[in-house]
C-alpha cells in the first residue's frame, strides 16, 4: 500500500515521540576525575550517552571513533559521555582501561547500575541521544560497521548516531530513532543483596554528585560528607532525610515540569542509602573509591567581564533568627548592554543561605538603604520597590549557566543591583561581603528576557484557616516562549501549582511546589524553552495554612493575614520569564497580563466571591 508523504512524516514523528514513555530524570553525576556533570547537560542541546564495556571487543573498536565524535561535537553544543556498568570490576580497573585506550570523553563508572536502570541498555556499545528535557530521541547502534557478531561490513552505509545528532541540531525528525545493537550483552547491573552495598562503590558516588557541594568544609551544610568516616557516622540520618525528600533540597514536584539543575535523588539511590545504613554502613574495597569532585577555586563560568561586590561588609551575628537584608551596589557600565549570565559568590558561605538579585534603575533601593542605619536595609518578602529587572539568584549547590546565544537580559546604564540576602546564623559571628560575576552577551542579541507575574493582592486569610486558596488565570495575548518560573509566598504558604492549557485543551504542567518552604524558595529555568500559542491559559493555585498546626506560622495564636511585605504578611505571586523581541514588547505583554488579573479580581468581587 502506498502512503502519502504526510502520513509517512506523521509516522516518523509518532515513532520518535513514543520511543520511551518516560524521560530520563535530571541528575548530577561525577566523572572518573571528580568533574561534576549534569545529565541532561545544562549547556548542550543534546547529550549522547554511550554504554561501553571494558572487555567487549566491539565496544573497544569504537573508542577512536567516539573520541573523534566527542572532539567534533563539543563545538556544536552536543555533549558525549561514556558509561561503564560492570559489577565485577573496580573503579581502579576503569581508570586503567581509560588510560590504556586513551579515551578522551568523560566516563561515568555506573557501579550501582543507576544509569543502567534508567536507560535499560541491553548491549555494549549502545548509544542513547537525549535532548535537554531528558527525552530519548535515539537508541541503538553507533553505525552499521558490524553485520553480526564476528562479521564486519566492509563499507559503512549507515551512520546512525551522527545522523541522529544532525537531525537534533537541525530541529528535524530522526528518520530511524531506534536500531538493533550488535555487541556484547550486558549480563547484570543489579546488586545481588543489600549487604553488597558499600560506601566506596555505591554511596560515595551519590554523595560526591549530589551532596558534597554543600557538605564540605567551609560551606553552609552543618557537617562534611567527604570521607567514609564522615558518611558512616551520619548513615542513619542520611537514610531518614533522603527517604523524606528533605535532602537534597529540591522543592518542585517530580514530573511536573522539568528544569535545569534539578537536584533530587532517584528512588534507587534512596534505596541504596537505606540499605547501606541498615547493614552497618560497610566501607568496601578501596579500589572502588572515587575522587572527590573538583570545585572551581574562582569563577565556574570563566573570567568574568565585570565583578560587582556588596558595597560594604555586613556582620552576621552568631545567633538569633534568620536575617533577610538587601544591599545596593551600582553597576558601572557606560551604556545599556545585555547580560548572558551571572555567577554569585558568597563572602561567608557557611551562613549565606540564598540570594536574589534585583535590578533598580529608579534610585528607589538607594533611598531605602539611606533611610536605615548600617549596611543595607531589612527586606523579607519583596525587595521593597518595583524592580526594573533581575539577574537571577543563587542557592547552595546551584550550577551557574549562560543564556543561549542570541538571548540576553537587559541591563540599563545607571542601574543598581540589589543583593537580597538570606543569612542563617550558625553559632559563630561572620562577616559577609558577597559578589557577583557578570558575563555580557558577546553575540548579537535577537531576543531579550522579559517577565510577567501571576499575582493578586486579594489575600485575606482568617486565623485558623488551614486551607485558604487563591486561584488566578490569565490568557496569553500572543504566541510566547517561556524560559523560567519563580513561585513566591511567605511563611504560611503551603502549596503552589501552575499549569498551562492550550486552546486545544492540552494540559502542560509548569511547576508544583507541594511542600512550600520559604527558606528554600528558588528560581527555576525550564530544561527546554516552552513554546505556547496565543490563547493559552496559565492558571496558578496557591494554598495557605494559617492554623496553629503550621510550625512556620509566625503568629501564636494565629492572626488574620493579608497581603504585605512584612514577616507576618503574605504574598501570592509567580514570576514567569519569557522571550520578547524588544523591551517595549516585553512591557506591553506584562501590562496586558496585569490588566487581566485586575479585571479578574474586580469580577470576583462583583460576583460576591472571596
Amino acid at each position: 500500500m502506498d502512503y502519502p508523504r504526510w502520513a509517512l512524516a506523521l509516522a516518523i514523528l509518532l515513532t520518535q515521540a513514543t520511543l520511551r514513555a518516560d524521560n530520563i530524570p535530571t541528575q548530577r553525576l561525577v566523572d572518573l576525575d571528580g568533574n561534576p556533570l549534569t545529565l541532561p547537560s545544562t549547556d548542550a542541546r543534546a547529550t549522547a550517552v554511550i554504554f561501553i564495556g571494558t572487555q567487549c571487543p566491539i565496544s573497544n573498536r569504537y573508542i577512536p571513533q567516539l573520541n573523534d565524535l566527542y572532539k567534533t561535537d563539543q563545538p556544536k553544543n552536543i555533549d558525549l559521555i561514556g558509561v561503564i556498568v560492570d559489577p565485577t570490576i573496580t573503579r581502579k580497573d576503569v581508570l586503567a582501561y581509560r588510560d590504556q585506550y586513551k579515551i578522551a570523553f568523560p566516563i561515568i563508572f555506573d557501579a550501582s547500575g543507576n544509569l543502567a536502570k534508567q536507560f535499560k541498555p541491553t548491549h555494549t556499545p549502545e548509544a542513547f541521544l537525549i535532548d535537554a528535557g531528558g527525552a530519548i530521541r535515539y537508541q541503538g547502534r553507533i553505525d552499521d560497521s558490524f553485520a553480526a557478531l564476528g562479521k564486519v561490513n566492509q563499507v559503512v552505509k549507515s551512520h546512525d548516531l551522527v545522523d541522529a545528532i544532525s537531525a537534533v541540531l537541525e530541529n528535524q525528525p530522526i528518520t530511524q530513532p531506534q536500531t538493533e545493537v550488535i555487541g556484547c550483552p550486558i549480563e547484570t547491573y543489579d546488586a545481588k543483596s543489600p549487604a553488597k552495598v558499600t560506601y566506596t562503590r555505591d554511596i560515595a558516588p551519590i554523595l560526591n554528585a549530589n551532596c558534597v557541594a554543600c557538605h564540605r568544609d567551609g560551606q553552609i551544610a552543618p557537617f562534611p560528607l567527604t570521607s567514609y568516616t564522615d558518611a558512616a557516622k551520619h548513615a542513619k540520618l542520611m537514610s531518614d532525610v533522603t527517604q523524606s525528600h528533605y535532602m537534597p533540597p529540591w522543592k518542585p514536584a517530580e514530573d511536573f515540569g522539568h528544569f535545569l539543575g534539578e537536584h533530587r535523588l532517584s528512588g534507587r539511590e534512596i534505596d541504596l542509602i537505606k540499605s547501606w545504613a541498615s547493614t552497618d554502613a560497610p566501607q568496601g574495597n578501596s579500589a572502588d573509591l572515587p575522587p572527590l569532585p573538583k570545585f572551581a577555586s574562582d569563577w565556574a563560568l570563566g573570567t568574568p567581564d565585570m565583578i560587582v561586590k556588596m558595597p560594604e561588609p555586613f556582620t552576621v551575628p552568631a545567633g538569633g533568627n534568620d536575617i533577610y537584608r538587601a544591599f545596593v551596589a551600582p553597576i558601572p557600565i557606560p551604556a545599556d548592554c545585555y547580560v548572558a549570565g551571572v555567577e554569585f559568590k558568597p563572602g561567608a558561605p557557611t551562613v549565606v543561605h540564598h540570594c536574589i538579585l534585583y535590578l533598580d534603575d529608579s534610585g528607589a533601593a538607594r533611598k531605602l538603604d539611606e533611610a536605615e542605619p548600617g549596611p543595607g536595609y531589612v527586606s523579607f518578602g519583596g525587595p521593597g520597590f518595583t524592580p526594573s529587572g533581575g539577574l537571577g539568584g543563587w542557592a547552595p549547590g546551584a550550577t551557574p549557566a549562560l543564556l543561549p546565544d542570541g538571548i540576553g537580559r537587559v541591563l540599563a546604564k545607571g542601574s543598581d543591583v540589589v543583593f537580597q540576602m538570606h543569612y542563617h546564623p550558625d553559632g559563630r559571628e561572620h562577616t559577609d561581603q558577597s559578589s557577583i560575576a557578570i558575563y555580557f552577551q558577546k553575540k548579537p542579541v535577537k531576543q531579550i528576557l522579559g517577565s510577567f507575574m501571576l499575582a493578586t493582592r486579594d489575600v485575606n486569610i482568617p486565623p485558623g484557616d488551614a486551607n485558604y486558596t487563591r486561584h488566578i488565570t490569565v490568557t496569553l495575548p500572543t504566541d510566547m516562549t517561556l524560559m523560567g518560573i519563580t513561585p513566591h509566598m511567605h511563611l504560611i504558604g503551603r502549596e503552589m501549582k501552575v499549569e498551562a492549557t492550550t486552546p486545544d485543551k492540552k494540559q502542560i504542567p509548569l511547576i508544583w511546589i507541594n511542600d512550600w518552604d520559604f527558606k528554600w524558595q528558588g528560581q527555576y529555568r525550564f530544561a527546554e524553552p516552552l513554546k505556547l500559542s496565543k490563547g493559552t491559559t496559565i492558571s496558578m493555585t496557591a494554598r495557605y495554612d494559617n492554623s496553629d498546626a503550621n510550625p512556620d506560622n509566625p503568629s501564636s495564636p494565629p492572626k488574620r493575614v493579608t497581603h504585605g511585605e512584612q514577616t507576618t504578611d503574605e504574598m501570592c505571586i509567580c514570576f514567569i520569564s519569557f522571550l520578547a523581541n524588544n523591551p517595549t514588547e516585553a512591557k506591553q505583554v506584562a501590562k496586558q497580563v496585569t490588566r487581566q488579573m485586575v479585571m479578574e479580581t474586580v469580577q470576583r468581587k462583583l460576583d460576591g466571591g472571596s
